[in-house]
């Protein structure tokens, strides 16, 4: 009669184990493996610490370490003051500049050149439409 008791305890141990295994096999292959986070920014300051700090605490809580790249645009606020201060916070950031006109270019050039490395990346834009910062500025 306690037989039943062990060939149930058995099995529920062994489905237990078999659907752990099966989850970690499913996740494995479906989950994003990207690593580098990078962060295309022009007159950001609103939004950009707050990109920066919850994908640092994500990573941090996964357990992995991270690489982000903020590439600023021309920022005239205080986009670059911001990233300069996390920075020193967060080494696994880096900031380039460029110009504004020179940079759709450059930052083509630099997304082939990590492509190539076969680095997974994200990438977020969160740079200012020129159309909503000339009105912002001659308000009619």
């Amino acid at each position: 009669m306690e037989m039943w008791i062990v060939w149930s305890a058995l099995l529920c141990i062994g489905l237990f184990w078999l659907i752990k295994k099966l989850s970690v096999w499913i996740g494995e292959s479906y989950h994003n493996k990207a690593v580098h986070l990078v962060i295309l920014t022009r007159n950001s300051q609103h939004s950009i610490e707050w990109m920066i700090r919850s994908y640092h605490f994500w990573n941090g809580a996964k357990g992995k370490k991270g690489a982000m790249t903020c590439i600023d645009t021309g920022s005239t606020d205080d986009t670059l003051l911001i990233l300069e201060r996390l920075k020193q916070r967060y080494p696994e950031l880096e900031v380039i500049r460029f110009g504004p006109v020179d940079g759709e270019d450059a930052i083509h050039e630099w997304l082939q050149n990590q492509d190539q490395n076969r680095e997974k990346l994200i990438v977020l834009d969160l740079r200012e439409p020129e159309a909503d910062r000339e009105n912002e500025r001659h308000p009619a």
